[in-house]
């Protein structure tokens, strides 16, 4: 009987103490109220953070007159202020549009338009500004090169289009060889080159093959080559004028010898180039022009020595009137191996140089003209013969 006595107390103790204990485990979650778990959980608001206001130091950014864009409580704010604040090279460059938080196609923002925004929330929290888009900076145009207007033009030194002169050199009124002078102008240069050789049968004797040739380059440039070979004498040199500059380049291409130097005027030119300058000059008897010209690796100026006119004998039983020339050489250029040089020139407007005479080591040599053809400005070319009369 005290058996069945104390197992019908035992029932009711460990109940009790179940009790106490979830008791004592609930406690602690009553200090913090109850919670309804049958409610919904409430959106999250966005945080604002407006980094002008936190920092003094920092400039305020202007503000614009745009409308403003107020958004629901429930809609996420996928932009903030922080974002848009950034300078323009640490935003994303978008190449495709980007969808809104309303679900609607965003227009692309330009690489090259810094974002800059006005936002100011209200008291909610819920009002921001459009973002602005700052205009595109527009690239300025790349400058022009500076073309200069041309120092020299092309008629003071040729009139025609084009013009080959042809000439037999003679010694001892016996022929020894040709010389060919021509100029043109060609895409909107003026060319002239000067050949000479000697004949076939004088080259066993003294072999002469010179070459001359001079470009003037839009009126500020003079570009010259002369490569000589006489007896045994060999010689090429080149050089280029800067007129503007007033400045020359000269090469010698056989000793690989160079230099640049300063002129003391932009009147410069080559000897054969002054010779076509001197062809449109008015002569007058007994009075001298000057010419300034670089011939070899010097500079000097050339006075021409204006003497006589005179009636003269040309091949093919021909008389020309012409004016007589003597140029005072001071440099040793092209006529490097010759001594004084005389020139007749038509006695009219074109000046054609009819005759040369200068001397070499052999005896005195004679060029004398003996076909010319000149091509004006006209489609049609005609022959001169440099108002020569046949009698």
């Amino acid at each position: 009987m005290m058996l069945t006595l104390h197992k019908k107390r035992i029932a009711p103790t460990c109940i009790a103490f179940s009790v106490v204990a979830h008791l004592v485990l609930l406690l602690p979650f009553w200090k913090y109220g109850r919670y309804n778990f049958g409610n919904a959980v409430g959106p999250l608001q966005a945080v604002m953070v407006d980094l002008a206001q936190a920092s003094p130091q920092m400039a305020p950014v202007p503000k614009t007159n745009l409308p403003e864009v107020t958004t629901s409580a429930s809609a996420p704010v996928t932009a903030p202020k922080a974002a848009l604040a950034r300078e323009p090279e640490s935003l994303p460059l978008p190449t495709q549009s980007q969808p809104s938080p309303t679900g609607e196609s965003a227009p692309p923002v330009e690489p090259s338009s810094p974002l800059v925004s006005d936002a100011q929330p209200d008291n909610a929290g819920q009002t921001i500004k459009a973002a602005t888009v700052a205009p595109p900076t527009v690239a300025k145009k790349a400058a022009t090169p500076l073309v200069h207007p041309p120092l020299r033009q092309a008629a003071e030194f040729l009139a025609a289009a084009r013009e080959r002169l042809t000439y037999q050199i003679s010694m001892f009124n016996v022929p020894v060889g040709s010389a060919e002078l021509e100029a043109k102008r060609e895409q909107g240069e003026v060319r002239i080159s000067l050949k000479v050789k000697s004949s076939a049968a004088f080259s066993g004797i003294y072999p002469v093959d010179d070459l001359v040739e001079t470009r003037h380059i839009g009126g500020n440039y003079i570009l010259t080559r002369i490569r000589q070979r006489e007896g045994s004498f060999r010689s090429d040199r080149g050089f280029t004028l800067m007129l503007r500059d007033k400045k020359v380049f000269w090469i010698d291409r056989l000793t690989s010898r160079s230099l640049n130097e300063t002129v003391p005027t932009s009147d410069v030119t080559d000897i054969i180039s002054g010779l076509y300058y001197l062809r449109n000059r008015p002569l007058e008897v007994s009075k001298t022009e000057n010419l300034h010209v670089y011939d070899s690796d010097t500079y000097a100026d050339l006075p021409v020595e204006v003497l006589r006119r005179e009636r003269i004998d040309l091949p093919g039983l021909r008389k020309a009137d012409t004016i007589v020339i003597r140029p005072v050489l001071k440099t040793d250029g092209i006529f490097k191996r010759t001594g004084d040089v005389t020139i007749w020139l038509t006695d009219d407007a074109q000046r054609v140089p009819v005759k040369v005479e200068t001397h070499i080591a052999l005896g005195k040599v004679t060029i004398a003209l003996v076909a010319a053809d000149t091509e004006t400005n006209a489609p049609t070319s005609e022959t001169i013969s440099a108002k020569a009369d046949t009698q």
